[in-house]
């Protein structure tokens, strides 16, 4: 008979050094628990500043990452202001230094991989000629008369010196484009030095600044000879934080403002204002700027524009969810297609157009495409280079070969197994439109041709504004599709047939289809900030799931300047927990600065940015081994089996498109339902139904699937998604309604709607996701009974179910009453702090799901494991005060007390169990007395007798008081026999530390307590009689650093330059491997954070220092 354990709770304290009885482990996932394998260790991405390299510095600084248990390094070179040091990139030195760094990465057991350019941003390099870079369609306009024509047509845009024609069309004009062309403006600004003939000329490839005066906003008015109206404005400009509000005036001297103007990003510096409204007629128009502003192209026309046209031109991203609706025209703002004349094979190669058209007024466009002038970023001069045509595999093979093709020889001559993967980081070159061959691959994709639809690229209306819209639809599918095959997909490609793995961030500034990109790259990588919501993890994550690629990186910790030498891995933990909650299952350490020179600390930085994740910090071996076990740990149990959702987001087909997070669905997914994100591919071609579950090939499973976007779709999709709910899936959110693209025949379009018809009763709305989930008989898959909520992560093997949460308070200890969707086993807490494994004395079954209480203390964290049948296990069924009850391996319940009295355990025999204790010895209290000693080395030596615990920030001697580093606490303590017996449990409570504490008893190391509370079981180090205590303390550099800003600087002229690149060189004592000119300064970093009246940090044991006790008592039948 199937045997309930009947109980109420059981309160398991969980911290950070464990001080309970612990399970040995039983199966190799517990003993890799305690000691994961190398694979599973936290990654960093090293950087190598502004050609600062050095081998001895090399050798140091990955000895120092195996030492500490990293398990692998990304060589990033970068500037962002640092002073240039002797090692050009890509040249012989530079791949010599690589070379090196692959020797030793394969001597010390490191995995290794590279950056696929200079910089982090994207792939470009300067033997990208502009041919192959990065491409945009541009044009030139010119209103002219029917009849014999013979005209020199304006070359449009034409930057880095390159330019080619696409076609040559014209059409009757419309009255707007006759307006513009009759009704010109008188161009001023309040900057007189603006070049307004400059940035009218319709071309981008120039640019001059508006300065704004004090306290005045600047300003461009446009002076019409008439009234006139004004329906789109466009701005392209190279400040982030500039915006513009259009004004009109009826005397040209008052001014109200009418509207702001929307504002996209679309390149790495550039962003763009092409607006469309409701006309606005007057004589006198300003465009008011908020700040100074550097500007390449400013327009106000007549024209009604389609809304948006460069997020739907993929020259800015503006994602298919996120678009309004592209205007409602004038019958007169729109061309008709059979109307336009195609005159390319007219015009010469000077552009001279010589042809005839009929009478009237005609309007002729002139298109080619040119760069998009983006360069890779920040990158130093040797290293920098157009970004490489992202649509074209041709260029980007020349451009994987002109570097990482040699990396590749390189390394695999000296360590063929050191070099395991290569990066394409952050996607910030905004968007590309064009390629080579771009009409043929678009008609082979669409089926008709876009060359007589390129004024919709324009902004125009061409047939219909639905015509228009579905034209773009298609082009924007095109462009993605394009970037995933290749750019991302042949980056995989070639890394593949080099014998390496690749990593990609699948997400950015740019025409991204974020799941497919993920799934066309070896390790889909996130990223996460310190101390931030996380916002960039899903897609990487989603694409990881949907699939079934076992390993989930992130650049992790990611920090601004404000957390610099302050930051350790206590201030860091419950971002990477968070992190682990989201999916992520490796962390790549943003960043560990390379440090050329090896006699300066703390040294090297990346200039103000990043977690300074470094050898030279004062805690990298002692918080930062712990930690990165902890990481190591945590990242293994989260790589196991298959994750568990419930609720599978489809994003829809409109192009570009991302993964979602909960509340950016409606109503809000809770986070007692976790989810993921599916792409068209993986609804079409990889998942299955079965039992009325959407299942993947790895065993992934869902329970319902969730339509986002989906108003549009094509065909085959809504075929699936038909086939998807009669099989009994639930389907919720949003019905199609319209077929996708321009070109569908009408009996596809009859189809579409007889299977819209046939869908719509299938597809239910979500009132609110408790509602749903109960309907559907779906429980919960991890709840919490007295409290919000939490994020967590579920992963599930054949024989384990595995959940890890975590307390997201960092002041206070929480208890968490919480229900499990498993029934009949045994819940076991996995604490990665110390890799202990203990099993809970009291839980509940019951329909399938089990609930226990588990109280974490602030910031701490617990993997709840499910292995072992519980239907014969003899338990309590009920929590006792001052207890902690749980399993032996053997399934024996013992109980851990705290306080001396009576207590009697209710058990599921229906028996008590009855015991007394009254030998739990009186607490300690050991916080006085104590030798301190500072170590030389770091600047301030000496030994002091501590009478009482002080913070030494606040210690009279300033060689204490601005110390930084590890400092030794001293003293002895007494125990009896009755302190050491086999039943006792010792506590050392540390109180209050900052930041760090290493614990030594009679010699031996007992470990490292790096968050609080500050408590280690010291049991089996201590002995009757005296006892000598070694307590190890370390702060951060920060005080120090106040404390040497007191000095004249002794650097030999170092000055750090503003960001990315600069011309400053690195002072000769650097760059010669010496150490720094003699001063009274110790410390040496090249970026400043602190001045010399800046507080400090808080430092040293300040305790009270406690030895507490307990008694464990095992039942006995």
């Amino acid at each position: 008979m199937n045997k309930l354990v009947l109980s109420f709770f059981l309160v398991v304290i969980v911290g950070f050094v464990s001080c309970g009885e612990e399970s040995k482990p039983t199966n190799d996932l517990a003993q890799e628990f305690m000691e994961p394998p190398q694979t599973s260790k936290p990654k960093t991405w090293f950087h190598a500043m502004s050609g600062n390299m050095t081998k001895e510095g090399l050798t140091k600084d990955l000895e120092a990452m195996a030492e500490v248990g990293i398990g692998g390094f990304l060589l990033f070179n970068v500037t962002q202001g640092i002073p240039n040091g002797p090692i050009k990139y890509n040249s012989p030195e530079h791949h010599e230094m690589i070379a090196h760094a692959a020797k030793e990465a394969e001597r010390l057991g490191l995995s290794f991989g590279v950056h696929n350019c200079d910089g982090w941003s994207s792939s470009g390099g300067p033997w990208v000629t502009p041919e192959e870079s990065m491409k945009m369609v541009v044009w030139s306009e010119t209103v002219a008369d029917g009849g014999n024509i013979s005209i020199n047509l304006k070359e449009p845009t034409k930057r880095e010196g390159f330019y080619k024609d696409i076609a040559v069309l014209a059409y009757p004009a419309l009255d707007s484009e006759i307006d513009d062309s009759n009704n010109m403006p008188v161009i001023t600004a309040s900057d007189a030095e603006l070049d307004t003939a400059l940035i009218t000329d319709g071309k981008v490839d120039g640019e001059s600044t508006l300065t704004a005066k004090k306290d005045q906003s600047p300003w461009i008015q446009f002076t019409y000879q008439r009234p006139k109206t004004i329906r789109a404005a466009k701005i392209i400009f190279k400040d982030r934080h500039s915006t513009a509000m259009l004004q009109t005036s009826a005397d040209g001297k008052n001014f109200t403002d009418v509207r702001n103007l929307f504002k996209v990003r679309t390149g790495k510096g550039e962003w763009g204002i092409n607006d469309h409204f409701e006309g606005v007629t007057s004589s006198y128009f300003r465009l008011k700027f908020n700040r100074s502003t550097t500007l390449k192209e400013v327009q106000l026309t007549a024209n009604y524009f389609v809304n948006n046209p460069l997020g739907r031109t993929s020259i800015a991203r503006t994602e298919d969810k996120d678009l309004a609706l592209i205007g409602v025209p004038d019958g007169n703002m729109v061309i008709d297609p059979l109307e336009i004349k195609n005159l390319t094979g007219q015009m010469d190669a000077n552009g001279l157009l010589q042809t005839e058209l009929p009478p009237g007024r005609w309007t002729i466009m002139r298109f080619g495409y040119t760069s998009t002038g983006a360069f890779n970023n920040p990158a130093s001069d040797e290293g920098r280079g157009l970004e490489v045509d992202k649509l074209s595999r041709p260029a980007f093979k020349k451009h994987y070969d002109a570097f990482l093709g040699q990396v590749v020889e390189n390394t695999k001559a000296l360590a063929p197994n050191a070099l395991q993967y290569a990066e394409i980081d952050s996607y910030e070159m905004g968007g590309q439109n064009w390629t080579v061959g771009m009409d043929s691959i678009f008609k082979s994709e669409k089926g008709y041709d876009v060359i007589t639809r390129l004024p919709v690229i324009a902004g125009r209306f061409v047939e219909s504004a639905a015509a228009s819209d579905a034209v773009l639809y298609d082009y924007r599918d095109v462009i993605t599709n394009l970037m995933t095959k290749n750019y991302f997909q042949y980056f995989t490609e070639l890394c593949n047939a080099d014998g390496i793995q690749s990593y990609i961030e699948p997400y950015g500034f740019g025409p991204l289809n974020d799941l497919d990109i993920g799934g066309v790259t070896d390790i889909p990588m996130g990223e996460f900030w310190m101390n931030r919501p996380i916002t960039q993890t899903e897609s990487a994550v989603s694409g990881a799931h949907i699939y079934g690629k076992p390993i989930i990186s992130a650049e992790s910790f990611t920090s601004t300047p404000q957390i610099n030498w302050k930051g350790h891995p206590a201030m860091a933990k419950t971002s990477g927990d968070l992190g682990w909650t989201y999916g992520i299952n490796e962390f790549m350490f943003h960043r560990f600065a390379h440090q050329a020179n090896p006699h300066v600390a703390p040294g090297m930085t990346m200039n103000r940015w990043g977690f300074h994740f470094d050898r030279t910090q004062t805690w990298w071996e002692n918080a930062g081994a712990a930690w990165f076990k902890y990481i190591a740990r945590g990242s293994h149990m989260l790589r196991q089996g298959v994750p568990v959702s419930d609720v599978l987001i489809y994003v829809g087909e409109g192009t570009p498109n991302s993964a979602y997070y909960r509340d950016d669905v409606s109503p809000a997914i809770p986070k007692s339902i976790n989810f993921d994100n599916v792409n068209t591919d993986v609804l079409l071609n990889r998942i299955a139904i079965k039992e009325k579950e959407l299942v993947l090939p790895e065993g992934t499973s869902y329970k319902l699937l969730l339509l986002q976007n989906s108003k549009t779709i094509s065909l085959r999709t809504a075929k699936r998604i038909l086939e998807i709910a009669k099989g009994g899936v639930p389907v919720f959110g949003e019905t199609p309604q319209k077929l996708a693209g321009y070109a569908a025949t009408a009996e596809e379009r009859k189809a579409f709607g007889a299977l819209i018809a046939e869908l719509k009763p299938l597809v239910k709305k979500v009132s609110d996701w408790e509602t749903v989930m109960e309907n559907l008989g779906i429980k919960p898959d991890m709840e919490l009974l007295n409290d919000a909520p939490l994020d967590y992560a579920h992963r599930k093997t054949a024989t384990e179910d595995i959940y890890f949460f975590f307390n997201p308070d960092t002041v206070e200890t929480k208890t968490f009453h919480a229900q499990f969707r498993v029934g009949n086993k045994i819940p076991e807490l996995w604490n990665p702090m110390d890799g202990s494994i203990t099993k809970q004395g009291v839980f509940t079954t019951e329909n399938g799901r089990t609930g226990t209480h588990i109280q974490l203390d602030a910031g701490a964290s617990i993997f709840v494991v499910f292995r072992e049948d519980a239907n014969t296990i003899m338990s309590a069924t009920q929590h006792q005060q001052h207890l902690s009850l749980r399993l032996s391996e053997e399934h024996l319940l013992n109980a851990t007390v705290v306080e001396n009295g009576s207590y009697s355990v209710p058990l599921t025999s229906g028996d008590n169990w009855d015991f007394a204790v009254t030998d739990i010895p009186a607490s300690q209290d050991i916080s006085t007395n104590w030798e301190v000693t500072f170590n030389q080395e770091q600047g301030y030596g000496g030994t002091l007798p501590f009478d009482s615990l002080v913070d030494w920030s606040n210690h009279p001697l300033d060689s204490i008081k601005y110390y930084s580093g590890t400092a030794s606490y001293k003293k002895q303590f007494h125990l009896s026999e009755a302190h050491t017996d086999d039943q006792t449990k010792v506590i050392l409570d540390l109180g209050t530390v900052h930041i760090v504490a290493e614990v030594i008893v009679n010699g031996e190391k007992v470990g490292v307590s790096w968050m609080p509370p500050f408590r280690v079981d010291i049991t089996d180090y201590v002995k009757s009689g005296e006892n000598q205590i070694e307590i190890l303390i370390t702060n951060q550099w920060s005080n120090r650093l106040i404390g040497d800003e007191r000095y004249p600087p002794n650097d030999g002229g170092y000055q750090l330059g503003p960001h990315r690149a600069t011309d400053l060189t690195m002072p000769a004592w650097y760059t010669n491997n010496e150490p720094r000119p003699k001063g009274k300064r110790t410390t040496f970093t090249t970026a400043p954070f602190y001045k010399k009246d800046d507080p400090l940090m808080p430092s040293g044991l300040l305790g009270p220092i406690t030895l507490k006790f307990s008694k464990t008592i095992a039942y006995k039948q």
